[in-house]
């Protein structure tokens, strides 16, 4: 469902189950509000947003028609189409695109256990490689609940602070090498100018370990957006 009339048009509707549909809301990789359908694809769009690699990204960006592989506005041009020629019908709206520089990305954001109740999609990756499209699956296990947590922490407070009050080599300096977060609180640090520099890249940790907290350990050594790029994109030449 598009909510913001700045946003890019989408290929399907946001579809209600039972008499309520609970409402997941996300502006994240520059995006215009988007509306989700659950709290996974929500947090697949944040880490996504989080994630250095990706240039922008985009809800629903087409349905396609996986016999074919021809690529539709909507569901409703594949149905007209459908209609007016009478072919047969595999119809397949990916949840989100992602720009990665020059290359571009499906994602499909699918819960581990409807992805057992319902196994076929686990096919598409390679049925749309033969059309020249990529699709990755993010489930519940690559977006686990700690690694969830961090990331929308992570993404509130560069929400709130997108440019840090300090500078970010002052912030560098006081961490070293390594150190607690705890530890950078108690030097004068101040803690949404770390949240966000965690969220920018300035600095990294262990996403997946723990949640954040006073005993984590911050590293200003090495890759330090490495904790922003766990998603499986490593495969893709930019």
């Amino acid at each position: 469902m598009k909510i913001d009339r700045k946003s890019h048009p989408v290929a399907r509707r946001v579809q209600k189950r039972g008499q309520k549909k609970k409402a997941h809301y996300s502006s994240a990789g520059g995006a215009h509000l988007m509306q989700m359908e659950s709290r996974l694809e929500t947090s697949g769009a944040i880490a996504m947003g989080l994630d250095p690699r990706v240039h922008s990204i985009r809800s629903q960006p087409m349905t396609l028609e996986l016999v074919s592989g021809r690529a539709y506005s909507s569901v409703e041009a594949l149905q007209h189409a459908q209609k007016l020629y009478g072919f047969r019908c595999v119809k397949y709206t990916p949840d989100f695109e992602a720009e990665l520089g020059s290359t571009k990305v499906l994602v499909e954001v699918k819960h581990r256990e409807l992805i057992n109740q319902n196994p076929k999609v686990l096919g598409y990756p390679s049925i749309l490689a033969r059309h020249g499209y990529r699709l990755i699956i993010l489930d519940d296990k690559i977006l686990a609940d700690t690694y969830v947590r961090n990331i929308r922490l992570l993404n509130n407070a560069r929400s709130v602070r997108p440019r840090l009050k300090a500078a970010p080599t002052d912030i560098v300096a006081a961490c070293g090498e390594m150190s607690s977060y705890g530890n950078l609180l108690s030097a004068g640090v101040d803690e949404v100018d770390l949240l966000a520099a965690l969220a920018l890249g300035h600095l990294t940790f262990d996403i997946r370990g723990a949640r954040l907290n006073h005993n984590t350990v911050i590293s200003a050594a090495g890759d330090t957006a490495a904790h922003l790029k766990e998603l499986p994109f490593v495969s893709i030449r930019h």
